[in-house]
């Protein structure tokens, strides 16, 4: 995997938490990544209005997809840099272009016990 392959399966796992003919602003992916879990939420924007996807479920391979890209884009980052990421932010838009945001802290749900 590269980082233009892991950014390709973030978007198209986010756009798959919603029906295609939905019309939006923006779709964001707000992601916690642990050393061997992550937690997710996936929100719609759409004319001042944000929502989370109802009913819908993804297929297994899909939610594995999205861990390994995540894995990926944080090991890289980790490995280029030097520095630990432990979330990010990605938000879709319609023409298909995208913005990503790293988390450089670790969240409560990932400190656990600490």
């Amino acid at each position: 995997m590269n980082t233009e392959q892991a950014y390709n399966v973030i978007a198209n796992v986010l756009f798959a938490h919603f029906e295609p003919s939905e019309q939006f602003d923006k779709l964001e992916l707000k992601m916690e990544i642990g050393d061997g879990a992550t937690k997710r939420q996936v929100w719609k924007y759409f004319n001042g209005v944000s929502s989370q996807p109802v009913g819908k479920r993804l297929p297994m391979q899909a939610g594995n997809d999205l861990e390994e890209a995540a894995f990926f884009l944080r090991d890289n980052l980790l490995e280029t840099t030097g520095e630990q990421i432990w979330g990010l932010t990605f938000t879709l838009f319609p023409d298909s272009s995208f913005n990503i945001e790293y988390t450089y802290e670790k969240s409560d749900w990932l400190k656990g016990g600490e």
